[in-house]
């Protein structure tokens, strides 16, 4: 599916790399508008509201994500900087990272769109009566949801490419074995911490 079909959606970052290294960065725009041409404030990256991004590989959306990281849009994609090796990511954090890198790597073109839910005035149920709370949002999963079977209705079933979970798609290979080698990695400097300690 190519992002010129998805009306809801807003370019917020563009994918780079400078050549050395295995981090990326996201280039954020300085001006950023929503799907109207509205102006948006910087601190749409930031909010803590629903939403879901999709990554763009030379026009082609190749993955549609969601999150409630707190640190709003910007905290969502972080991981995907580095694929989280100095830690213990997950292997679809670590191998969405892998593939973004590769294919910078060959000289293709990332952007990266947003689509969000903004936040609203609710009664919610507490121990004893209704409470108002006025900043209540979705759940991301079901605008991501709502994104996917978008999707599958456009390409007859068939998800983005990098939606491996989703899939029922095995990660390849390569992904798994140095996933596997930087949770080791991960786990030998714990131990070796501990032992320190003792």
């Amino acid at each position: 599916m190519r992002i010129e079909d998805v009306k809801t959606a807003f370019k917020i970052a563009e994918v780079s790399w400078d050549g050395r290294g295995t981090k990326l960065a996201f280039k954020y725009l300085a001006r950023i508008q929503d799907e109207y041409g509205k102006i948006l404030p910087q601190s749409i990256l930031t909010d803590n509201v629903a939403r879901v991004y999709l990554i763009v590989v030379d026009g082609e959306i190749y993955k549609i994500g969601g999150s409630q990281d707190k640190g709003g849009m910007k905290g969502t994609l972080r991981i995907y900087q580095d694929g989280g090796i100095k830690g213990r990511p997950s292997i679809r954090s670590f191998g969405v990272w892998y593939f973004l890198f590769y294919t910078i790597t060959q000289g293709h073109r990332i952007e990266i769109y947003m689509i969000y839910q903004e936040n609203f005035t609710a009664k919610v149920k507490g121990l004893k009566g209704l409470h108002v709370v006025t900043n209540a949002s979705l759940s991301y999963k079901l605008l991501e949801e709502c994104c996917i079977k978008d999707f599958l209705e456009q390409e007859n079933g068939i998800y983005p490419k990098w939606n491996i979970q989703e899939q029922g798609a095995d990660w390849p290979l390569e992904i798994k074995t140095k996933h596997a080698d930087i949770t080791k990695q991960s786990l030998d400097n714990v131990s070796k911490r501990k032992q320190i300690m003792v």
